[in-house]
């Protein structure tokens, strides 16, 4: 049986890449990294554009990743994290307090949008 952990890898793609030949790097390690991938970019800071891959993986998957990743013309830096189950935990909170906000900012977009209805419709009495 497949002993899978759960990893984090954030890649920092060289900037003077073109968009499509960055996408074409991630979708690469993204494939490499299994079915289950998430990506997430993060936008261009100091040193390039960074990307945040989640997967779930055997421990072997994560090596052969970092010794492709170190010989890829692109790729500036990555780092591999092994999460434990206290930052999953950190993550399904920060999900749902993401969730919540959502909720919360889009009750306040309704709201906003009736009490502007209603004041239009006095307004045109």
């Amino acid at each position: 049986m497949e002993n899978k952990k759960s990893y984090e890898c954030m890649i920092v793609v060289d900037a003077k890449l073109t968009e499509a030949k960055r996408e074409e790097l991630i979708a690469k390690f993204k494939k490499m990294a299994g079915e289950q991938t998430t990506v997430e970019k993060l936008g261009q800071k100091k040193y390039g554009f960074y990307y945040l891959l989640n997967f779930s993986a055997t421990p072997d998957v994560p090596a052969k990743m970092t010794a492709l990743m170190n010989i890829t013309e692109g790729i500036d830096r990555h780092l591999f994290i092994a999460k434990t189950d206290v930052m999953l935990a950190q993550d399904v909170i920060r999900k749902q307090n993401r969730a919540k906000a959502r909720e919360e900012y889009l009750a306040k977009k309704e709201k906003e949008m009736r009490e502007k209805e209603s004041k239009e419709v006095k307004e045109g009495e």
